[in-house]
């Protein structure tokens, strides 16, 4: 049963439920992962509040991979649980992963997939629109304005559009361009990828489209309504979370809980595939 408390003052958090199987295991990994960063911070020689928010750090990180698996790919509830790993990987393994960013495209999947079941409320959509500004200015990513754009656009134009996106789409595609005139930004600055790591980054992206493409139908039932997830809404939602994480290929650090999570899926989703026709 959904947290009808929690639908009233937002349409995109989903409750985490600890007391069932799949909620403890998530909390479980948190814990182990705010142990594992204040461990790994420790040993860098930091201080104690460095340390203190490398726990956090890590706690968030794997939360939100797991969460943004889940919903990149609402189906396969136990693939998730290897983004997961993967996000725990990253954010013991990167000092500072891009958690601002990875939850603000969490948002954006969920209001243009609706897993909820509920169309986004308008404080949700400008909270959303004003998160994505602050990622442009804060993490120095003026093309993410250019994925929140899409989102809201998608959000405004598929099954029970809500018109009012447009103006979103449109507040945050000026975002992304005053920041480019005002930092003298032009077409120059985007570059192929050029080193190994994001070569992989790459592959798994490509990799994840394509399975995105085969998407064929979608079994998922929104948490309020019961209702069948829209199967063109599934795949837009895997293609913002795609867009997010191609936008910043070139800055490793704020995208590589997206990338690992986005590898998780792929791995979890080709194993799937082997099992299944691997002869009796």
């Amino acid at each position: 049963m959904a947290n009808l408390r929690m639908y009233q003052l937002t349409s995109l958090g989903r409750p985490l439920k600890p007391g069932v199987p799949p909620g403890k295991v998530v909390v479980y990994a948190m814990a182990v992962a705010a142990l594992l960063g204040l461990v790994v911070s420790w040993a860098r020689g930091e201080g104690a509040l460095a340390v203190a928010i490398a726990a956090g750090v890590s706690a968030l990180g794997v939360f939100g991979a797991w969460a943004l698996a889940r919903e990149l790919m609402p189906d396969d509830k136990a693939v998730a649980y290897l983004s997961m790993a993967a996000g725990l990987l990253v954010v013991l393994w990167v000092a500072s992963p891009g958690l601002l960013l990875l939850f603000v495209t969490l948002g954006l999947v969920r209001m243009v997939n609706r897993s909820g079941g509920l169309p986004p409320k308008p404080t949700d959509s400008l909270i959303l629109m004003v998160l994505s500004i602050w990622v442009i200015y804060s993490a120095e990513m003026p093309l993410f304005g250019l994925v929140a754009a899409v989102a809201f656009a998608l959000d405004g134009s598929l099954r029970e559009p809500l018109r009012a996106q447009w103006v979103h789409a449109m507040l945050c595609l000026g975002g992304t361009i005053v920041y480019m005139v005002d930092h003298d930004i032009g077409l120059g600055a985007l570059h192929w990828p050029n080193t190994l790591v994001e070569w992989l980054a790459v592959l798994f992206i490509l990799i994840f489209a394509l399975d995105a493409l085969l998407l064929k139908r979608v079994r998922s039932r929104g948490d309020v309504d019961g209702l069948k997830l829209d199967l063109k809404r599934v795949r837009s939602g895997m293609l913002v979370g795609l867009l997010a994480a191609i936008q910043g290929i070139h800055q490793p650090h704020e995208v590589v809980i997206i990338v690992a999570t986005i590898a998780g899926l792929c791995i979890g989703i080709a194993f799937r595939k082997r099992f299944r026709v691997a002869p009796a």
